[in-house]
């Protein structure tokens, strides 16, 4: 008699099969942003999307690149971490308008928790 897989197993093996894996972890680092930087940070700065295993992320100022340039190691390490894997490998910053924090609506954490 042959047992069931979980889903869970399933559904891993088809999207590496498919090549997805890789995609899916980067756009983790994309849509909890907030949360892995938390909310300081995400007042200043939005990740836009990831090319390659580059995040892209969009600074407020000259002041917050220059800052984030800085901590760019520690960052991530934390994306990294919270991903499981290593999904990403470099970030770039480019200068924009930023939404303010919490226009995503995504970000759970009070003000100084999880921050870099």
């Amino acid at each position: 008699m042959k047992w069931a897989e979980p889903i869970g197993k399933i559904l891993t093996d088809v999207l590496r099969d498919l090549g997805l894996s890789k995609k899916l972890s980067e756009q983790r680092a994309v849509v909890e942003w907030s949360d892995i930087v938390g909310r300081r940070v995400a007042e200043h700065a939005r990740a836009l999307r990831v090319d390659n295993g580059r995040l892209f992320v969009e600074v407020d100022s000259s002041v917050w690149s220059q800052e984030l340039t800085l901590m760019k190691r520690t960052i991530l390490r934390q994306i990294n971490d919270q991903i499981g894997r290593k999904a990403i490998d470099n970030i770039h910053f480019v200068l924009g308008g930023a939404r303010p924090h919490g226009a995503s609506g995504r970000n759970s954490k009070e003000e100084g928790d999880g921050e870099v």
